[in-house]
């Protein structure tokens, strides 16, 4: 699938160089690279768009916690599959119902992503400064969230908002 977003990324680039655009707008790039039919991929099939689906439905179910703390109800641990790799087995569980050993594998792999999400920003960041063309440096960011954890502890507020463009890497 990297072929197909390199592919991707190559179009919009050469769109927004003719179009003489800063950014890239999904939705006009969409409307331009499917009158041209330039997109070879097929659309998603009833079984994919249903998968799609009830993962986001997964990924945003919630209920209040006796705390009252709005929390999800449900956390995704993912098996990865000797025979197709780099392709996990996702299963989704319930805090109130799991086992404390999946409970930990569930936030054990939510923190990695968090950890791993740093260090991509850490590393942007640290690029952007050292490579822009107006020799400008962002500000520091601090990546101690100990006091955001603790703030949210106490508050019981954070936002989970998804953007969709989250969910479709699990498609392919």
């Amino acid at each position: 699938m990297a072929g197909y977003y390199d592919y991707l990324n190559r179009l919009m680039d050469e769109w927004a160089d003719k179009e003489g655009l800063e950014g890239i707008d999904v939705e006009r790039f969409s409307d331009y690279a499917i009158e041209n039919k330039l997109i070879p991929r097929l659309p998603l099939t009833l079984k994919q768009q249903t998968m799609r689906d009830a993962r986001r439905a997964l990924q945003s179910a919630t209920y209040i916690d006796p705390q009252g703390n709005k929390v999800r109800s449900k956390h995704a641990i993912r098996n990865y599959q000797m025979e197709l790799p780099n392709m996990p087995k996702v299963q989704y569980i319930d805090p109130r119902t799991a086992k404390p050993d999946k409970m930990e594998l569930a936030m054990e792999q939510s923190w990695r992503g968090i950890e791993n999400d740093v260090k991509r920003h850490a590393i942007e960041k640290q690029s952007y400064d050292l490579n822009n063309a107006y020799d400008a440096k962002i500000r520091d960011f601090d990546y101690d969230f100990t006091l955001v954890a603790e703030d949210a502890r106490m508050s019981g507020e954070y936002n989970d908002e998804y953007d969709d463009d989250d969910f479709d890497e699990e498609l392919d």
